[in-house]
């Protein structure tokens, strides 16, 4: 899946009212279709739908006008007609990184910059490879990544390497005492329908939250000769 992450420690992000507006502004139906030619399908959450906990749940919907009520609730109006809104005299101006090893990252990132300007939040984009100095700095507001969020077909990993406080990859410094109780529960729980259940409840309180923001998965390609039998494709892959 293709995710963008909202750093908690930026003020600013920790408005639930602007991670809201940010995740409702890009419009993930077009990059799939436009940008991606066809080769992506819209996320909701971390998980693809043919997966068992990858359904019975919601995301915000792509809305520009509800988009700009929020940044509007929360005081962010642009007082000098400059196209950014602002606040205290500041324009809402947000760092993104990611990196260009896959080649539909960089294109999410310029996406993203053209539709938060529709909303008046400029969007400074950093492309680079050499991204893990600015996680390790901490010089970003957004990282957009591509993960594979269930390589053995099980849930917990994603959450455990990704989502949970302390955990390795949480990238946004996200913190939630509800995810860790369901998380505490998960790994005690047996029974595939059981463990699905209780991974559904958890990506649907990381969306309730905006703490990330899901744009697409990838439609992968198989190519063989025509004498192979019996191969089966699955929605996740093994590294």
């Amino acid at each position: 899946v293709y995710q963008v992450a909202f750093n908690f420690k930026n003020p600013i992000l920790q408005d639930l009212n602007v991670r809201k507006a940010i995740s409702m502004a890009i419009d993930k139906e077009n990059f799939c279709k436009v940008l991606l030619n066809g080769n992506g399908t819209p996320a909701i959450g971390p998980f693809p739908s043919n997966l068992p906990f990858g359904n019975k749940i919601h995301a915000v919907s792509y809305d520009l006008d509800a988009a700009k009520q929020l940044l509007t609730d929360s005081g962010w109006i642009d007082t000098d007609n400059d196209g950014y809104v602002d606040k205290d005299g500041k324009n809402l101006e947000l760092n993104y990184l990611t990196y260009t090893s896959r080649q539909e990252l960089p294109l999410l990132a310029e996406a993203a910059q053209a539709n938060l300007k529709k909303i008046g939040i400029k969007l400074n984009v950093n492309a680079t490879d050499n991204y893990k100095t600015f996680l390790k700095s901490g010089d970003y507001d957004i990282f957009s990544k591509a993960i594979v969020t269930a390589p053995t077909g099980d849930p917990e990993y994603y959450f455990t390497s990704h989502i949970l406080p302390g955990a390795v990859d949480n990238a946004g410094f996200y913190d939630s005492q509800a995810l860790v109780a369901l998380e505490n529960e998960l790994h005690n729980t047996f029974g595939a329908e059981n463990r699905s259940e209780l991974a559904i409840k958890m990506s649907q309180q990381v969306l309730d939250d905006c703490a990330l923001f899901y744009a697409s998965h990838l439609r992968m390609s198989f190519v063989m000769k025509p004498n192979i039998e019996g191969f089966s494709a699955h929605p996740s892959d093994y590294y």
